[in-house]
């Protein structure tokens, strides 16, 4: 098999403080992309987590290292911004910048590192409703289901990629509402992938045009959640809608 492997959900990082993982880490902000490479993802996207969150200029930080990050790669790098609902003046500010430089991703937004909660709250309504009118997809961390359905009814014409399978009974939610809205996705990194079959099961269910790589890196062993996909019995034609072909489309990505 030989398909583009894009990495729809990882966070890279320019300081220790932004490296998202508990045990030591030696991979360089320069070396993420090989360290990437050396399981086969040839492209990656994602947002720069920074904690703590104390004002919008830590905000306003992470998203200028993503497009540090996107000029040290070269195009490898797909940035993903953030925003955040107690300043809506300012996160729409930073999105209609970004907009404008070809940012077309928000996210993966981390409610609960970035000091904020819930995704329906008004001033997160507000700035999605931008996000909207900007044609941005917008990529978040689970919450509870009744927050995320709410989220993709108000936005209709907003792509919402919500990470993480998670365990049987999540799942299945979680395809309930792949079934139920059009603009649902389902980001596959983290828990829940390396139940056999699951992805297989997924795609029968709602159509492999519905799910999304990710590896959640470096929080999640790249390479594990490569071979999960690639041993998956699936046609090469929905391996490659998963592996790069979604994300493309949903990002209008050459």
């Amino acid at each position: 098999m030989s398909f583009e492997i894009i990495d729809a959900h990882m966070h890279p990082f320019l300081c220790k403080e932004e490296v998202v993982n508990n045990y030591p880490f030696d991979v360089a902000p320069a070396d993420i992309g090989a360290d990437l490479a050396r399981c086969g993802i040839d492209r990656f996207a994602g947002s720069v987590i920074c904690r703590p969150v104390e004002d919008f200029d830590a905000v306003r930080r992470a998203n200028r290292d993503a497009m540090t990050l996107r000029e040290m790669y070269g195009g490898r790098y797909i940035p993903g911004i953030h925003i955040h609902p107690d300043y809506v003046r300012e996160s729409c500010e930073e999105l209609e910048r970004y907009a404008k430089e070809g940012v077309r991703l928000v996210g993966e937004l981390v409610p609960y590192m970035m000091g904020w909660t819930r995704y329906t709250c008004p001033g997160a309504m507000e700035i999605f409703s931008l996000a909207q009118e900007l044609g941005m997809t917008v990529s978040v961390h689970p919450s509870v289901p009744e927050d995320l359905d709410a989220l993709c009814a108000a936005f209709p014409r907003m792509n919402v990629i919500v990470a993480h399978p998670g365990e049987y009974n999540d799942y299945m939610r979680n395809l309930e509402r792949l079934e139920r809205y059009p603009n649902a996705y389902l980001d596959i990194c983290g828990t829940g992938l390396f139940r056999y079959q699951m992805l297989r099961y997924g795609v029968n269910r709602v159509g492999a045009e519905r799910f999304l790589f990710g590896t959640d890196y470096p929080v999640c062993d790249p390479a594990m959640q490569v071979a999960a996909v690639e041993y998956e019995r699936l046609t090469d034609a929905q391996r490659e809608l998963i592996f790069s072909g979604n994300f493309k489309r949903l990002l209008a990505l050459d």
